[in-house]
């Protein structure tokens, strides 16, 4: 009997120190809620905003509502799930990996899936045809993918919920199902576009014959949801969401839709849909652009919290719109003591996808001050046809894919540089800043430069995260768009350096891919970064 005492005491030891978690305390946290649900609004509610957004107070008050409450499942946490904590190589230490993905409306969310939870069935999406097995193209899509799967923390933007072009999913709670992740959804807008709801009816001619288009316009009343908005899943506990709109919206996505469109803008939507193939339709929304903050449980960070910024800012509106909001976001996260990661679409472009027409066109032409510069050029010098089309192809190559090139007023003017000077410029209450360092050893492939750390270089600017559906060469057509902003800290020994602990390193745009697939999953690509644990040892580059 002593000899049997014995050896179960030796295989319950074996037992432990091969799966030294079995010993620690897996009791869940006290605080970590395991479910949070919302008040959906019926079709019938829906229908009422579509015809009048404030015709009855107690829609209205449930509609207020229910865009300041967040779904939040931790069911993935309290069925023991654990973070992965991958190891970079280059690092020698467990890291946070962290994805970014715009999921374009989720209307390839199976795809997604395949890419985050199965090799095999990935590799029968890739286009042989464009990028041959075993090649050096197809191994760098395959490396990508396992970055991808391996993200302990996905942030999402475009995610629905019960809207017919994505067959009425609920995106997050599929995804976060699929992957065995914790999640919390955020609605953002409601598609209440009157011809979906069955309010309008429009036409199309086919042949000889106007037809009715029902069979596409016709949804499910029992399935409509029509909610919009932004996700965090996370394999972290997830343990305070904070969500409402912006004060600072910069498009009337109800007001400004229903308005009749413009000769001028159905000139312009029929160019974009014959050269780009990209669609530009109506969007008939209620809601806004808002601050999503989401606190996740580490162990082993400042606090034990680390905070995610789930940004998605206004396409509809010129850049200085974009910069009050980034504005106004950064008020809210001033006094936030423990890691921050700001991260999303910030639609970081120049050009303005509201509907236009003579007037405005003329109007802001009219205003730009650089109009007024060239045409003096123009007047008073007798190369100024020349001087001014040199001038502006060498300010175009100055700016492209580089938000961060100088900004010269009128002469050579960059409109984006704002919106990163004021994120550059915000400090923490605690005299903390975001990162934009850019280390040749602590980038992808060597490549260094401000902001390299965190988002890929390309070999000029910055790799670009959007493509229309047939961008035009290598230049037009493709922006970057998504980006990555991570809290930094000062030594304890310095109040000049910054630790590189929780610091951004090899932030990569997964371009490839995205972009050799049969069919792209996404008209964005996700972007990854890692965030290692303890300080790093730098081995070699990656």
């Amino acid at each position: 009997m002593k000899h049997i005492k014995y050896i179960l005491a030796l295989f319950i030891v074996s037992l432990l120190l091969a799966n030294p978690c079995i010993s620690e305390n897996t009791a869940p946290l006290p605080y970590i809620i395991r479910q949070q649900n919302t008040d959906f609004l019926t079709f019938e509610e829906l229908q009422s905003l579509s015809i009048n957004p404030n015709s009855d107070e107690n829609i209205t008050v449930k509609y207020n509502n229910f865009l300041r409450t967040p779904i939040i499942d931790n069911t993935a946490y309290y069925n023991g799930i654990k973070p992965m904590k991958p190891v970079n190589i280059n690092l020698n230490t467990p890291i946070i990996r962290l994805a970014s993905w715009n999921i374009e409306k989720s209307i390839f969310l199976d795809d997604a899936i395949i890419a985050f939870t199965s090799e095999d069935k990935f590799k029968k999406l890739i286009n042989t045809k464009k990028v041959y097995p075993y090649s050096i193209d197809y191994q760098t899509i395959i490396r990508q993918r396992e970055r991808l799967r391996t993200a302990d923390i996905i942030v999402l933007q475009e995610m629905e919920v019960g809207v017919k072009r994505s067959g009425y999913i609920d995106a997050s709670r599929e995804l976060a199902k699929a992957l065995n992740m914790n999640y919390v959804f955020a609605p953002q807008y409601l598609e209440v576009d009157p011809v979906l709801l069955g309010l309008e009816k429009i036409f199309f001619y086919e042949g000889d014959i106007d037809k009715e288009a029902t069979s596409y316009f016709n949804v499910d009343p029992e399935k409509y949801k029509g909610v919009f908005g932004s996700a965090v899943l996370s394999r972290y506990p997830i343990k305070y969401v904070e969500v409402f709109p912006l004060t600072n919206q910069a498009y009337d996505w109800y007001n400004n839709e229903k308005k009749k469109t413009s000769f001028l803008e159905v000139s312009r939507r029929i160019g974009s849909k014959m050269v780009f193939k990209n669609e530009m339709t109506r969007e008939v929304k209620v809601g806004g652009r808002h601050f999503f903050r989401v606190d996740l449980h580490v162990p082993g960070i400042p606090d034990e919290t680390l905070t995610i910024i789930n940004v998605h800012l206004e396409i509809k509106c010129l850049p200085k719109e974009r910069e009050r909001q980034i504005s106004e976001i950064l008020t809210y996260i001033k006094n936030i003591e423990n890691p921050v990661i700001l991260v999303g679409d910030f639609n970081s472009a120049t050009t303005d996808l509201s509907p236009t027409s003579l007037k405005r066109t003329v109007k802001r032409t009219l205003t730009n001050p650089t109009t007024w510069f060239s045409a003096a050029v123009s007047y008073l010098s007798p190369n100024g046809l020349i001087i001014n089309s040199l001038r502006g192809v060498s300010n175009v190559t100055k700016n492209y894919d580089n938000p961060l090139a100088s900004h010269i007023p009128i002469l050579a003017p960059n409109a984006l540089k704002e919106l990163f000077t004021i994120i550059y410029d915000f400090r923490f209450s605690d005299g903390g800043k975001f990162d934009f360092r850019g280390d040749a050893n602590r980038s992808m492939f060597g490549k260094e430069g401000t902001l390299s750390n965190s988002n890929q270089r390309d070999f000029k600017g910055f790799k670009t995260t959007f493509n229309l559906k047939r961008p035009l060469g290598p230049v037009i057509g493709k922006y970057r768009l998504d980006w990555i902003f991570v809290k930094s800290y000062l030594t304890d020994s310095s109040q000049t350096q910054y630790r590189y602990r929780l610091a951004p390193h090899f932030g990569e745009t997964l371009e490839e891919l995205n972009t050799n697939l049969y069919k792209p999953i996404s008209d964005h690509h996700p972007n990854v970064v890692d965030l290692p644990l303890n300080e790093p040892s730098i081995s070699s580059l990656n």
